[in-house]
């Protein structure tokens, strides 16, 4: 059985596995997390798991956080150049393969098992349909999955990129506030991190920024540390029950529903919709009290489409590891 070196490269960690492949079947060597900054690049970070698990791998797959057009890749928030040119020197071989993240991911929900994922829509899976996966942590990220030649193949996509569509009233004065600073308004502005923190400023400044009534002073200073202010602002809603941190975080999940539907749409993923990213399982309680497939099927004369489409929250935090692995797998069988 071939062994398989994959890595799912992130900004601030990276995860590394050895897995040993039978078929569509991975069985795990050794994985391990490393903090991302503390290594000069990939090339040294791959060679030190290699090195730790005295094991030489067949191939190399990597999951990047940016799009794989031409090589060497620089990464996303991270001060890399990734060259698999390096990459096969450093490790002495011939076959290394670079995915996006996205990319990864896709491949990496074929190899999910039922205890990795939250339903949130039943729905009627298509066997053959195609699939889709949104993300929101750091940025947004999307890509799907088409069956094509006995097999799924991902589909690269920035759509995180693409241009924002307000739906309501409100979303159109949260999109002329964000045009306001930023000029062209993505769907990462809203639907991300950073977009939780945008909602919450443009709600603040339209209640009145200042007003202790609006947003009490402790949460005030706490902001105003720069720290995790996305994750402050979730807490601030579900755990103090701060009515503005509420409203901004209702209107997040109704925006991510909208843009998850939005991807559906695009690739008719009757296959189902995947919700990765290091957001979603911290709100699941959110995400299944029915307004995130409420604006998820919310789409005129197709609506009823959506609401067939089965959608789950990914748990497993190594879905693009797994991934990675999969395809290392494949290629194993289809040199």
């Amino acid at each position: 059985m071939p062994l398989i070196l994959a890595s799912d490269v992130g900004g601030t960690k990276s995860y590394l596995g050895l897995f040993r492949a039978d078929g569509d079947t991975l069985e795990p060597v050794a994985i391990e997390r490393y903090v991302s900054t503390e290594y000069a690049g990939a090339a040294e970070l791959l060679t030190t798991f290699v090195d730790h698990c005295r094991q030489r791998p067949d191939r190399v797959v990597l999951g990047v956080p940016g799009p794989v057009r031409h090589t060497p890749v620089l990464p996303v928030n991270l001060p890399w150049s990734i060259d698999p040119v390096q990459i096969a020197a450093a490790l002495d071989m011939e076959r290394v393969f670079l995915l996006n993240d996205l990319e990864a991911a896709a491949y990496g929900t074929l190899a999910l098992t039922d205890d990795d994922v939250i339903e949130i829509n039943r729905g009627e899976a298509d066997p053959l349909g195609a699939k889709a996966i949104i993300a929101a942590g750091t940025g947004l990220g999307e890509a799907g999955l088409a069956w094509a030649d006995g097999h799924y193949v991902a589909v690269p996509s920035e759509g995180g990129h693409a241009s924002f569509a307000p739906g309501t009233e409100l979303e159109g004065e949260l999109w002329r506030w964000l045009f306001e600073r930023h000029g062209h308004v993505s769907w990462e502005r809203v639907v991300s991190g950073m977009g939780l923190v945008n909602i919450y400023e443009f709600l603040r400044d339209d209640r009145g920024a200042g007003d202790a009534d609006v947003e009490p002073d402790w949460l005030r200073d706490r902001l105003a540390e720069q720290g995790a202010r996305a994750r402050i602002i979730s807490s601030a809603a579900r755990e103090e029950g701060v009515p503005l941190a509420k409203e901004a975080l209702s209107l997040f999940v109704s925006l991510y529903g909208a843009e998850a539907g939005n991807l559906a749409l695009k690739m008719l993923a009757t296959g189902g919709v995947y919700i990765g990213g290091g957001i979603a399982p911290q709100i699941i309680s959110e995400l299944t009290d029915g307004a995130f497939m409420d604006a998820f099927s919310e789409k005129g004369r197709v609506s009823d489409v959506l609401r067939r489409i089965p959608v789950h929250v990914i748990k497993n935090d190594k879905t693009a590891l797994l991934g990675a692995a999969y395809f290392g797998a494949h290629m194993a069988q289809n040199p």
